[in-house]
């Protein structure tokens, strides 16, 4: 069965970005995103493309969301919507989704796990991870960390229930 799973850092209160940035500076995360999304597809908003500070991610098929009908990114696949985004990825054993918020409210429910850096702040932020049923994931591990810079975070993966989706 294929894998869609949302990869994503997020605070207590949910906030996953401010002003196009991310509110906080984790080392860890990073190398571990890069790990974790290495060699897959991963797909993402327009706004997130242009927030990334290296284009295209390497190694990794770099799909992009967005409305703009003749818009065009050096190193990227552009898609017009999610469920476009997703069949054009039929053949990949595991789909990343990275972002941004109105990206992840839209594949939540094609999602199969989700791999969340739960993030011990409570930054100010007006981009926010989509809430989601707890009922409906089960935790499969969680690690906790702290960063080089003091940070507390948890790497946390959660599996959907089987039948929910």
């Amino acid at each position: 069965m294929q894998k869609i799973t949302l990869v994503a850092a997020l605070a207590q209160n949910r906030v996953i970005g401010a002003n196009n940035d991310i509110p906080w500076h984790i080392p860890e995360d990073f190398a571990f995103f890069k790990q974790y999304t290495s060699g897959k597809p991963v797909i993402m908003g327009r706004k997130t493309w242009d927030s990334l500070p290296r284009k295209p991610l390497p190694n990794r098929r770099n799909i992009v969301i967005t409305r703009q009908a003749n818009w065009q990114a050096t190193g990227a696949e552009v898609q017009g919507d999610v469920q476009a985004a997703l069949q054009s990825c039929a053949d990949a054993p595991e789909i990343i989704i990275m972002g941004g918020a109105q990206i992840y409210a839209q594949a939540l429910p094609f999602a199969t796990d989700l791999r969340l850096t739960e993030i011990a702040l409570l930054p100010q932020g007006d981009t926010h991870f989509p809430e989601f049923a707890p009922q409906e994931w089960c935790e499969q591990s969680r690690e906790s960390c702290v960063s080089q810079n003091g940070i507390a975070f948890d790497l946390v993966h959660y599996q959907r229930v089987t039948g929910n989706q």
